[in-house]
C-alpha cells in the first residue's frame, strides 16, 4: 500500500512538472514559430514562383522543423509490399481530425506530389497562401475552375505524380467519420490510378478541432494496401466509394 501510494505521488508530480513545462515552453515556441514562419515561408513562396520543385522542399523542411519544435514525432506504416510502385496514386486520407492532417501527411509520401484543398485551407495566412502556389485550390463556388483543376489534376497523375486529398468534406470535431464525397474516386477513376487510402492517427490529440495550442506527442500516417482502378469505369464509383466507407469504419477504430 505505501508503495502505491508513492507511485500515485510520483505520477502526479510527474504529471504536474510536464504541465509547468507545456505552460512555460508554449508562449516561447509560439514565438519562435512566428519569428520564423513569416521570412521562411515568404521566401517559399517567391523562390516557388520562378521553380516550383525548389518551393516544395522549402515548404517541406519547414513542416519539419514545425514538428520538431512542437516535439511532434511522425510515424510512417507502409501496408504495401516493397515492390509496389508508389507513384501515380491518390493518396486518400480517411479520417480528417485536424488541420496538421494535411502537411503532416503530404510529407508522408512520395514525391513529387501535390495536394487538392478548398478555399477555407488556402485562406490560413503564410501556410495556406503557400497552397495557391504549390497545390490546387478547389473553390466550391467556382464549378468550372473545379473542373480546370480536376482536369490538371488527372494529367498530373497520368504523368507520374502524386496526389493528396481528404475524402471527407470537412473537419470532424469529436473523431466520427463525416460524409465521405466522390472527388477522389472519380479523380482516380479518370486518371486509373492507384487509389492509397489513409489513415492518421494522433493529429486530433496534439491539435484537436477548434484548439489553437499544439501539444507534443506522437503521430501515426498509415499507408493501407492500395486499390487498383484499371477497367473501372465511372458508372462503378458508388461502388468504389461503398468500398473506402467499409475499409475506413473497419480500419480506423483500429488505430484509434
Amino acid at each position: 500500500m505505501v508503495v502505491g501510494h508513492r507511485q500515485d505521488h510520483y505520477r502526479k508530480e510527474y504529471f504536474f512538472i510536464c504541465m509547468f513545462n507545456n505552460a512555460l515552453l508554449f508562449p516561447i515556441r509560439s514565438i519562435i514559430h512566428f519569428l520564423v514562419m513569416v521570412p521562411w515561408l515568404s521566401f517559399a513562396i517567391l523562390i516557388g514562383l520562378f521553380n516550383n520543385e525548389a518551393g516544395v522542399s522549402l515548404i517541406f523542411s519547414w513542416v519539419q522543423f514545425f514538428l520538431r519544435m512542437y516535439g511532434i514525432e511522425v510515424y510512417v506504416q507502409n501496408d504495401n509490399d516493397s515492390s509496389e510502385n508508389l507513384s501515380g496514386c491518390v493518396f486518400t486520407l480517411l479520417n480528417q481530425n485536424s488541420l496538421l492532417d494535411g502537411p503532416v501527411g503530404i510529407c508522408a509520401i512520395p514525391r513529387p506530389c501535390k495536394g487538392i484543398v478548398n478555399l477555407e485551407y488556402a485562406m490560413i495566412p503564410f501556410f495556406g497562401w503557400c497552397m495557391w502556389i504549390f497545390c490546387w485550390v478547389i473553390i466550391r463556388q467556382w464549378p468550372s475552375q473545379a473542373k480546370k483543376t480536376l482536369a490538371k489534376a488527372v494529367s498530373y497523375l497520368q504523368n507520374g505524380g502524386n496526389l493528396w486529398m481528404s475524402i471527407e468534406g470537412r473537419r470532424s470535431k469529436n473523431g466520427s467519420l463525416s460524409q465521405f464525397k466522390k472527388g477522389p474516386v472519380v479523380m482516380a477513376i479518370r486518371a486509373q490510378a492507384k487509389i492509397v487510402p489513409v489513415i492518421i492517427n494522433g493529429t486530433k490529440e496534439v491539435l484537436g478541432y477548434g484548439n489553437y495550442r499544439i501539444q507534443s506527442g506522437k503521430v501515426v500516417v498509415r499507408l493501407l494496401k492500395m486499390i487498383y482502378t484499371n477497367g473501372v469505369k465511372y458508372e462503378d464509383r458508388d461502388v468504389l466509394l461503398n468500398e473506402l466507407v467499409a475499409l475506413s469504419e473497419r480500419e480506423a477504430p483500429k488505430i484509434r
